[in-house]
């Protein structure tokens, strides 16, 4: 179950450097391909999408490991997402989907603000315009599209050990998901974390914006290394939930988790 964006080539980490510490702050990532298997399944059930049925077949039949057969492939092969999961956007599955009219025009099916799911569409024509490619100084008559399906594949089954070299140098870690994205679900990045293996040192809390909105909720470990979710954002964090981006990234900046506390009191 693997799908285009959710891939370590599409992960780009940024980058600071405070206290003389360099950091890096990483989105939605693909951390290991075991468990991307595993948390997507699981993303669904826990989202009311998979029946308890097909997920206790699964779950049955699947240790979601090299060592998975013939069993497993049979236990999974009933799904496909025409049947079970429907038309919806599956980088964030609560938001609204793009509707192709037969006049040939797109629009959204419903209002999120400072999202639209037709932007890849606008996006495709403007960059394979002449005059754009022109002026951009790209090779003329190239098709270009926002995204493709065939990435090279030639990295590690899984990065934890990489994150936990990277920890173990003293590098800050930041690692951030926002948690309606069924293409890298924030169950997948639980799983790669626990693999760390590191030491709590602030437990899991909620974290606020100065609209006193809860914006995700947040972990620290050893070494640094953080783990933060954003509430109520899909794979590209910072289209859906800015606000509350800006929050966590200037904390990142800071060297500092964000806000615990509310300011606003019943």
């Amino acid at each position: 179950m693997r799908y285009r964006h959710c891939s370590r080539e599409n992960s780009q980490p940024k980058q600071s450097n405070f206290n003389g510490r360099v950091s890096n702050m990483v989105g939605n990532p693909l951390l290991d391909d075991y468990h991307k298997d595993k948390g997507s399944f699981e993303f669904l059930w826990n989202h009311g999408v998979l029946s308890d049925e097909m997920w206790a077949n699964i779950t049955e039949h699947c240790s979601f490991g090299p060592s998975d057969g013939i069993l497993c492939k049979e236990a999974k092969l009933p799904f496909n997402f025409r049947n079970f999961v429907g038309n919806i956007y599956l980088y964030n599955i609560y938001a609204p989907i793009c509707i192709h009219a037969p006049n040939g025009t797109a629009y959204s099916s419903s209002y999120l603000a400072s999202f639209d799911p037709c932007i890849s569409n606008y996006i495709t024509v403007y960059f394979n315009s002449p005059e754009v490619q022109k002026a951009i100084h790209a090779r003329i008559k190239t098709h270009w599209s926002n995204c493709t399906r065939f990435l090279p594949k030639d990295t590690p089954k899984t990065m934890v050990p990489t994150i936990s070299w990277l920890v173990n140098t003293r590098l800050r870690v930041w690692v951030y998901s926002g948690d309606m994205d069924y293409v890298c679900p924030i169950t997948v990045m639980r799983y790669s974390v626990k693999d760390l293996n590191l030491t709590v040192t602030k437990p899991w809390r909620p974290w606020y914006t100065p609209a006193n909105e809860v914006g995700g909720y947040i972990q620290q470990y050893e070494g640094g290394f953080t783990f933060a979710s954003v509430r109520g954002a899909g794979h590209t964090v910072p289209s859906f939930q800015p606000k509350r981006s800006l929050v966590l990234f200037y904390s990142f900046l800071k060297g500092v988790l964000p806000p615990a506390i509310s300011l606003w009191h019943p």
